[in-house]
């Protein structure tokens, strides 16, 4: 589960977690529990599991007969994972890739995957083990983010497709939902539907996916592409004026694919 170009240490880990707790963000988590629809009893994976929110939110749903293990690579956010889910005796995280899952054959009832699999540079081998751990007729939800579904409104539009088409850069295929529909079909996984979960933030709010998707991506584009940290900085601040003034629009589109094993 390599991250791409995306790496997380304290400060960038901080920076996540403050934008898994916006409200658009948690209202987006809620979208996926519905759609994964974790039964009481059942054993559930997290591919990708981040800082630990999703897993606690499926524990609920698959309560304490049920079971909910979490993979990631990164230390900073297992270590999150885990004390966020401290009081959840049935969640366990390990460390590991997508494309060599640290379990047997037919393991789970179901197996979620939000935001990861655009960072994976071998994504037919990440779903061949996808496929393999989540048992015959079991579920598999894999939701991902095709990045020129972003509108973003600036009043330097050059400058604003200059620093996202360094953004671009963070993950390893930022266009892979067009893809994955057939991408699951040939690792065996029979597609079942298919759908868009929205992040709309149609007004400037500081608690909100897209300000705090600013203090990500200033960092990152640094040094990208020839942009200086004073360019960066300028692009964010003129998004943060626009939005004092009422001129603030920003969409985003996940993508959600529900699959089956035969």
């Amino acid at each position: 589960m390599r991250m791409g170009e995306l790496h997380y240490d304290e400060k960038s880990t901080k920076q996540l977690l403050a934008v898994y707790v916006t409200p658009d963000v948690v209202a987006q988590r809620e979208a996926f529990i519905r759609i994964l629809n974790a039964r009481p009893g059942e054993c559930v994976l997290d591919v990708g599991s981040g800082p630990g929110f999703l897993a606690s939110d499926i524990a609920w749903e698959v309560g304490p007969s049920g079971r909910v293990c979490g993979v990631d690579v990164s230390e900073p956010l297992l270590a999150v994972a885990r004390l966020h889910c401290a009081y959840q005796s049935q969640v366990d995280f390990r460390r590991g890739e997508a494309t060599q899952l640290p379990f047997p054959d037919d393991e789970f009832d179901a197996v979620i995957s939000t935001q990861v699999l655009e960072y994976v540079h071998d994504i037919e081998e990440a779903l061949a083990e996808i496929r393999r751990v989540v048992r015959p007729g079991g579920r598999v939800v894999v939701v991902g983010t095709d990045w020129d579904s972003i509108v973003w409104h600036s009043p330097d539009r050059e400058r604003m497709n200059h620093i996202l088409g360094a953004w671009e850069q963070h993950a390893a295929d930022s266009y892979l939902p067009r893809m994955m529909a057939d991408k699951l079909h040939r690792a065996g996984l029979r597609v079942e539907s298919q759908g868009i979960v929205p992040l709309f933030n149609p007004t400037y709010d500081p608690n909100t996916y897209s300000n705090r998707l600013i203090e990500l991506i200033v960092p990152f584009v640094t040094g990208r592409n020839g942009i200086a940290l004073e360019d960066a900085e300028a692009w964010a601040r003129e998004l943060r004026q626009s939005g004092e003034r009422g001129e603030y629009f920003f969409s985003l589109n996940r993508y959600v694919f529900v699959a089956k094993k035969s």
